[in-house]
């Protein structure tokens, strides 16, 4: 059972500035309510730049461009991969898939994930990151080149999704499986806490159960062993 709280009796429910049904999903594992409203501010392109920098800035700026009214909490996130470098975005056609694909095969990245939440009654905005080091394997042209034909690329930051059980681009991960399918649910789970706002006991377990996964990696998170302000 939920605890009282008097900042969410007077908030009731999030707002969720995405899009994204893959964090819809995620989030809804809260057991809170919350409202969909997705923001329309275009995304910059993405380059060699300050990574954290440019995922922070985009996290908040999504939740700073969408309608809002006294006594609710906007939710925004945004997701990047980071490699040699260099920030890959979502794909834009085919042959930029390929060329981002070629990219990652076989390689180490990095996921970062920035989530932000607005207070709008107070004016209040707090934004953290999570970072999760994801190896690719090595798969060959024609699983690429099938991949890409089907078009699932499209709408996924370096072009791939953790979860996709036909191509199955990742061999193994360090740190947060939930953050590389773009909201990290143990950050959040504990960004709540810090703010006293209420939460389920069992998220670790729905968040598992969700994923598929077995996860050792939430415990360090829940009790701040682990840096995960970066």
């Amino acid at each position: 059972m939920l605890e009282s709280n008097p900042i969410m009796e007077e908030k009731r429910k999030l707002i969720l500035a995405s899009a994204s049904p893959r964090r819809r999903e995620l989030l809804a594992l809260l057991g809170l309510p919350f409202d969909l409203r997705p923001g329309t501010y275009p995304e910059p392109q993405k380059g060699e730049q300050y990574a954290l920098e440019f995922v922070r800035a985009l996290a908040v700026a999504k939740g700073q461009n969408v309608a809002s009214s006294p006594g609710e909490i906007i939710f925004s996130a945004d997701t990047i991969v980071l490699i040699d470098g260099k920030v890959l975005g979502k794909p834009a056609d085919d042959e930029d898939a390929r060329r981002t694909l070629d990219t990652l095969r076989g390689r180490p990245h990095d996921v970062y994930t920035a989530i932000n939440l607005f207070e709008v009654s107070s004016g209040d905005s707090w934004c953290e990151v999570c970072k999760t080091t994801v190896h690719m394997r090595q798969w060959s042209d024609e699983e690429q080149q099938a991949y890409i034909y089907k078009g699932t690329y499209h709408d996924k930051a370096g072009g791939y999704a953790i979860q996709d059980d036909n191509f199955h681009p990742v061999e193994r991960i360090e740190g947060c499986y939930a953050n590389v399918m773009g909201l990290p649910l143990c950050l959040l789970y504990r960004m709540f806490k810090e703010k006293g706002l209420p939460l389920p006991a069992n998220l670790p377990e729905a968040c598992q159960a969700y994923t598929g996964t077995s996860c050792n990696y939430y415990p360090d998170v829940l009790h701040e062993k682990v840096l995960q302000k970066v």
